[in-house]
């Protein structure tokens, strides 16, 4: 048996702790970007959908994975991809607790097929993708997600989208704004001074420590109800807890139709 030796020890913590706090809070953001077209009472639903993806990419990666110094993230492309799937099924009259669990069946589908294309070795084939396509892609990408966090940048109520929010300047909180601020200047300034610690946990822990010096000063910040800068409880507005949620998605598998197979293939 192969003893690993202490300083490999070393790097895989530091590795995996720099790893966890950057992928939860993109995943926790990506998920609140995908359940928001919904309604502002399943965005908790969003953070919660994140930690339980990232949770199960951290656990599944590395024990299935064969590529040396192999990093796991979150997928902005799909949390793009699934926003639109969202915001098209909500236009097309569908329910919100139809929207859910069509979320559910086209995660577990599309991972099907990324084995299955794994499996047959599909992935040579992004050799011959041009090169500006994937850019303008990941551009795109870029946009919607920059788009779908302004709002929270300038602290306005939940169901408000990009282009009002812009022009709600009532509806803006200073202290949403001073912390968003103080996480990009630290993102841009750190690796000035130091690469031990990555820049995007020095972001992360700057602006939960703004949060709370705000917060001695500011009551409605320690508080949930009416919070806009916080997700909130992670039971949504609908309530309900962790059990009761995935209790929710379970049964409403169990309760397939063969149209709404159809429609997702």
């Amino acid at each position: 048996m192969k003893i690993e030796k202490p300083a490999h020890l070393t790097g895989d913590f530091w590795g995996g702790l720099a790893a966890m706090l950057v992928a939860l809070p993109s995943a926790i953001a990506f998920g609140v970007t995908i359940y928001t077209p919904i309604g502002s009472s399943y965005v908790a639903y969003g953070a919660l959908a994140g930690i339980l993806g990232v949770t199960a990419l951290g656990l599944v990666a590395p024990l299935i994975g064969g590529t040396n110094r192999l990093i796991t993230a979150p997928c902005a492309p799909a949390a793009a991809v699934l926003s639109a799937f969202a915001i098209d099924a909500l236009g097309g009259g569908g329910s919100p607790e139809s929207i859910l669990l069509m979320l559910v069946l086209l995660g577990l589908i599309a991972g099907v097929l990324q084995v299955i294309f794994g499996l047959i070795g599909l992935g040579h084939l992004i050799k011959y993708m041009p090169y500006p396509v994937v850019s303008g892609y990941l551009s795109g990408v870029g946009l919607y997600i920059i788009a779908s966090q302004v709002p929270r940048l300038l602290g306005v109520p939940k169901g408000i989208h990009f282009w009002e929010s812009l022009i709600s300047f009532s509806g803006w909180q200073w202290q949403g704004i001073a912390v968003g601020l103080v996480s990009i200047i630290v993102m841009v300034i750190a690796p000035r001074f130091t690469r031990l610690i990555p820049a995007a946990i020095l972001s992360l822990a700057s602006g939960l420590l703004t949060y709370f010096l705000l917060g001695l000063f500011d009551d409605s910040l320690r508080s949930l109800p009416g919070n806009n800068l916080v997700v909130g409880a992670l039971g949504g507005g609908a309530g309900g807890g962790f059990g009761e949620i995935l209790s929710a998605r379970w049964q409403g598998i169990r309760q397939l139709n063969p149209q709404l197979l159809n429609d997702l293939i």
